[in-house]
């Protein structure tokens, strides 16, 4: 048999002290003895009896015992030799662990062999002393009782530190707090035992009849103590119990009765287990406290109405079968509920090895069980009414329809996902159409079109994923927010809802619009991240896209947009706008001929705000007529300035739909070339190919009234607006733009290089002006003048700048163009015009941010 790990450490220990006991035994003394006719098995008797008789002071929950094991050990120290002193109280100790207490060999062999340091030690110790003070011929004289106090007490210690020891070795801790009252005890009780050996070894040597009235002065003391201890008892009993009421009636406040009653149950009887065993109608039962083996039958009686005892040592069938379970005592009493026995309540184990429990005990814990069955059954019944307010919590917290979580659950879970993460993701979907479905077949259908959703998107539920029914037909998830886990949960509800519905007579196709929205990216509030999440659904499903990611830009109720939109009016009264100019060259020559206006806000507040932001904000607000105005009176004022400078270039002004299709968008362009005396060729408008594709017919209109003014018309963004060619064929514009997102890799991609020699070679053929924009590096601006596009624009030639660096940028330019002519045909001048002359190389093209 494999024995266990700290029984190894108490062996190995039990062994040390056998060996110091030996080695102590070998070199030992021997005592003087006084002669008084004391035979060493009266000895052993009294060592066994003061084994099995130890006085037990209950104070409180605590057991404090006082041994009289160092009397008989003095005594044998002062009448019997050595060999004859160890014989009595290894025998004595021996009989009285083995077969009264019934000890385990463990036990057995500490105690013995404690006992054999202890004989030892006390052997040696008493003869330094009597040695020490003079007195080894009269060992009972003044200085002999002191030496005798200070043998037991040395004794006392080893004792201590021994017992504490292996306490350690069992539990693992070590504890001072548990060697400090062991050594204070143990120096009381040596004091109180010490005075009565010496008292009785006088009476020994001087009058042994004496002996008579000591033993009837201990009668008359066990009898008081005895009185003292019931009254005592009894009493504390009563206390103990009123503490276990208490106890008891707190528990059911806070759902822990059973285990208040078990933990009670222990601590009044000192036992070291308790369980509550229910019993069925078919003779089985169950263990509540997990402590009682499924074949135990030793505690049937009290399933019979019988208080059950069995104290340490019986030795009826029962007893064997509480020990055949690894118990060595143990109390059972009935429980009941209504006057029906429903179960049994049993302690088991003595904490203590010198005590077992008695008829007190027995009283003590049938009023516990009646307590305990009180409060068992009003714990059944506080179970049922909370049961109940536990259904009404659900249905206040879950659809009756779906059964799944409502909104005012699920927002609690949000708020508790973010404040214990700070990251959460919301998938929240709408079943589209589905007021067709209610109208059409009714709304029965579809409410079990409804509870058919609910079950599918219950399947994506665990520990980390939460589904619940909001309202109506929208439904909610919350996961972790991990993007590759968000995909693959939408491609999952997708692949759910690809599946028809399967509705009685009918069956349905039905898609879903999903809105994302995920902290702390989009909020860190669940109201927020559930309104963002809304908002992104709602842009799914005006947007055809059937999914969509919450974007502030599309979201026209954040806090952002709502700022912007005010403040871009006041940004257009206070003039706080601002254009900035991006040149356009010939990639062939490097002469600049044109630049765009970009308009840019630089906000208070937000800082820089981009076009593709404010500019949708204002179409949508109104502000973009006005805006409008504002860019085409700077752009003509300024391009003005630069011709009369001597540097003319076509300026380009972005125009939307809105702006192209009013009707007098032509008297107000006409209007401000007049006032600024600016021929209409060097104003160039760009339209974007997707506003020309939303309305085709008004925009063919509105671009021919252009047009008659003079004026260029451009087509912006070409290529990612779906024209059809015939559709570009008879629009009257004069230039197409090809998108940066075709040029930027032009030099990487085969499949963009495709596409610009294609649209390219189109313009060309339909006798249209081609502009690359987005150019940003020199093979792309190589690969275009190869292709014999017309225009260039982009960071490589330079960055958009405000109108003053432009001025600075275009005169610097047009001078060197000047220079390099001079120098190619003589001192002839310059010539100033619309057109000036003369190639530019690629390194003049890009020495620095001014282009020269």
């Amino acid at each position: 048999m494999r024995i266990a790990k700290p029984d190894r450490r108490v062996w190995l220990f039990t062994l040390a002290l056998a060996a110091a006991g030996g080695v102590l035994w070998w070199r030992g003394p021997t005592l003087p003895t006084l002669s008084s006719g004391l035979w060493w098995p009266v000895l052993a008797l009294l060592f066994c009896l003061t084994e099995r008789f130890v006085v037990n002071l209950p104070i409180g929950r605590e057991n404090h015992s006082v041994a009289f094991g160092e009397a008989p050990l003095l005594l044998g120290l002062l009448f019997v030799s050595p060999p004859q002193l160890l014989a009595a109280a290894l025998s004595g100790v021996g009989v009285a662990l083995a077969l009264l207490f019934r000890a385990s060999l463990i036990k057995l062999a500490f105690n013995l062999a404690l006992w054999f340091l202890q004989v030892s030690t006390g052997i040696v110790v008493f003869h330094a002393l009597l040695t020490g003070l003079g007195v080894e011929d009269d060992p009972l004289s003044p200085l002999g009782w002191l030496a005798a106090l200070l043998a037991m007490e040395t004794i006392n210690i080893l004792s201590s530190l021994s017992v504490t020891t292996v306490i350690s070795l069992r539990e693992g801790v070590w504890s001072r707090q548990s060697l400090r009252s062991a050594l204070t005890a143990g120096a009381i009780n040596t004091v109180v035992v010490t005075d009565l050996a010496l008292l009785t070894a006088l009476i020994l040597r001087r009058e042994p009849t004496a002996l008579a009235l000591l033993a009837v002065l201990g009668l008359l003391s066990f009898g008081l103590y005895h009185g003292y201890q019931v009254q005592r008892l009894r009493y504390g009993r009563l206390e103990l119990l009123y503490e276990f009421t208490r106890s008891v009636d707190q528990a059911l406040q806070d759902e822990s009765v059973l285990e208040t009653v078990l933990r009670e149950a222990r601590g009044l009887l000192r036992a070291r287990r308790a369980d509550v065993l229910l019993v069925g109608a078919d003779g089985s039962y169950r263990s509540l406290g997990g402590t009682c083996s499924p074949t135990a039958d030793w505690w049937q009686p009290a399933y019979e109405g019988k208080i059950l005892r069995l104290p340490r040592g019986a030795a009826d069938e029962r007893a064997e079968a509480l020990r055949a379970e690894g118990h060595v005592d143990g109390l059972a009493a009935p429980l009941r509920d209504g006057g029906q026995i429903c179960g049994v309540l049993v302690v088991t184990d003595r904490v203590d090895d010198v005590s077992t429990f008695d008829g007190e005990d027995a009283k003590l814990f049938q009023a516990l069980a009646g307590h305990a069955s009180v409060a068992l059954a009003n714990s059944g019944l506080v179970e049922r009414v909370r049961a109940a307010a536990e259904e009404t919590e659900h249905l206040s917290r879950h659809d009756p329809l779906t059964g799944l979580p409502n909104r005012l659950d699920f927002q609690q879970r949000l708020e508790r996902r973010l404040s214990a993460t700070g990251s959460a993701a919301v998938l929240l979907m709408d079943v589209d159409r589905f007021k067709e479905v209610n109208d059409t077949l009714g709304h029965d259908v579809g409410d079990q079109l409804l509870q058919q959703v609910g079950q599918r998107l219950r399947r994506l539920e665990h520990d980390e994923t939460v589904v619940a029914r909001l309202g109506g037909d929208e439904f909610a998830v919350l996961l972790e927010g991990d993007e590759i886990h968000i995909e693959g949960m939408v491609q999952r509800v997708s692949r759910d809802f690809a599946r028809p519905f399967d509705l009685g007579e009918v069956e349905l196709d039905v898609t879903a619009s999903i809105g994302i929205a995920m902290a702390p990216r989009d909020g860190v509030s669940a109201a927020l991240l559930l309104r963002r999440a809304e908002v992104a659904m709602y842009d799914a499903k005006h947007r055809l896209t059937g999914v969509a990611h919450y974007s502030s830009e599309r979201d026209p109720y954040s806090a952002r947009r709502l700022s912007l939109i005010s403040d871009l009016a006041r940004a257009l009264e206070e003039q706080a706008l601002e254009l900035h100019f991006q040149p356009q060259a010939e990639p062939g020559t490097g002469r600049v001929t044109g630049a765009e206006a970009l308009l840019r806000w630089r906000h208070p507040v937000w800082g820089h705000v981009p076009p593709d932001e404010f500019i949708p904000l204002a179409e949508h607000t109104g502000l973009i007529r006005p805006l409008t105005r504002f860019v085409l009176e700077t752009a003509v004022r300024q391009c003005a300035a630069w011709r009369d400078a001597g540097t003319p270039v076509t300026v380009s002004v972005n125009v939307s739909m809105r702006n192209l299709l009013e009707v007098e968008l032509a008297d107000v362009v006409a209007r401000m070339l007049v006032q600024a005396n600016l021929p209409a060729r060097l104003l160039k408008l760009e339209v974007t190919e997707s506003a020309i594709v939303s309305d085709p017919e008004r925009a063919m209109r509105a671009i021919e009234r252009i047009v008659d003014l003079g004026l260029l018309v451009s087509v912006d963004d070409f290529g990612t607006g779906y024209s059809s060619l015939t559709r570009l064929r008879n629009l009257p514009v004069h230039e197409v733009k090809i998108d940066r997102t075709f040029v930027r890799n032009l030099a990487d991609s085969t499949d963009d290089l495709a596409i610009v020699r294609a649209v390219i070679s189109l313009g060309h053929d339909l006798g249209l002006h081609v502009v690359a924009e987005g150019v940003e590096d020199e093979p792309a601006w190589r690969i275009l003048e190869e292709l014999e596009c017309d225009l260039v624009q982009g960071y490589l030639l330079a960055r958009p700048m405000p109108a003053a660096d432009m001025t600075g940028w275009l005169a610097e330019h047009f001078a060197g163009l000047a220079t390099r002519l001079r120098q190619e045909t003589g001192d002839a001048p310059a010539a100033r015009g619309d057109r000036p002359p003369g190639p530019r190389s690629i390194e003049t093209r890009r020495s620095g941010g001014k282009g020269v």
